[in-house]
């Protein structure tokens, strides 16, 4: 038998309750519960269409992101089941999901668990009451600690990762890095294990030397406290560094899947189509899916 080659498997999902703060593009917002059934659906449809094509790579490190993935809620549990049965992944293979506060609930959380996700990356954008608002109207920040503490239990293992915005726009610039930088101290002072840093969107950025300053704030208050970047903005406590990240950095075989997914083998990178509806119609599909394939 040949040897496997070592891979990553990224998983998109692109839904999420809001987006005030980031405005990425693509985006399915608010809550629909259909839709995030019909999407897994076609997960699951394009993950088993290509069961056995992968025979030859070992998945060491898994990612649901491209949007808020926990909006999947009971969804998640069946589409990591048939990655699972369709790929070979390995057992301590560490799975990330982008997360929102506001889809964890004891109705939710056992999926994910049995999701088998590893560390959640919530996108709260600020941790600073004064400026939470501004850029999250998703979540509730008195829910964040609630969350960390009773069905995380963040304190006793490295689940809780956090992504947080800067770069915005104040009528005084101090009081916006004062806040920034809060907000990064807010982070690494609990047991946040990962932070993840992210420009707001144009509509409220500031100007480009308040943005790096604002950056720089928040590096210098997560380095002083323990955490390290060791790729471009993110950062980790020892030890944590998100396997995932540093295997795509290394340009590993990486298989994706989803609407918008990017796949790396042999030289070849082949992208799904972003078109939501398309997407779902022929997941099962690949030459209707598929949108563009290049050599790298």
């Amino acid at each position: 038998m040949t040897e496997r080659r070592d891979a990553i498997a990224s998983i998109e999902i692109p839904l999420a309750l809001a987006d005030d703060g980031l405005d990425r593009h693509g985006l399915l917002l608010g809550w629909d519960s259909a839709r995030a059934a019909r999407y897994a659906e076609a997960l699951v449809a394009e993950i088993e269409a290509n069961a056995g094509s992968f025979d030859d790579l070992l998945v060491r490190a898994v990612a649901l992101g491209g949007g808020t993935a926990t909006l999947l809620g009971r969804h998640a549990a069946p589409v990591m089941a048939a990655l699972r049965a369709s790929c070979p992944v390995a057992e301590d293979a560490p799975v990330t999901a982008t997360a929102a506060v506001a889809n964890i609930s004891g109705a939710t959380f056992p999926f994910f668990r049995r999701a088998g996700i590893t560390r959640f990356d919530f996108e709260m954008l600020s941790l600073n009451p004064a400026d939470f608002t501004m850029v999250n109207k998703a979540d509730n920040l008195a829910d964040f600690p609630v969350v960390c503490d009773h069905f995380l239990h963040a304190y006793t293992n490295d689940s809780l990762g956090v992504v947080l915005a800067y770069g915005y726009e104040s009528e005084r610039p101090e009081d916006a890095l004062t806040a920034v930088r809060r907000s990064a101290l807010a982070a690494a002072r609990t047991h946040t294990a990962h932070v993840c840093l992210a420009p707001v969107k144009a509509s409220l950025a500031a100007s480009e030397p308040d943005r790096v300053a604002q950056r720089a704030a928040m590096a210098d208050a997560l380095e002083r406290h323990g955490l390290t970047e060791y790729a471009p903005d993110c950062f980790a406590r020892e030890g944590r560094e998100d396997r995932f990240t540093v295997m795509d950095a290394a340009e590993c075989p990486r298989i994706g899947f989803g609407a918008g997914a990017r796949t790396r083998l042999d030289g070849v990178v082949s992208r799904n189509t972003a078109d939501f509806d398309t997407y779902c119609a022929h997941a099962g599909n690949y030459a209707l899916i598929t949108a563009s394939v290049e050599t790298a």
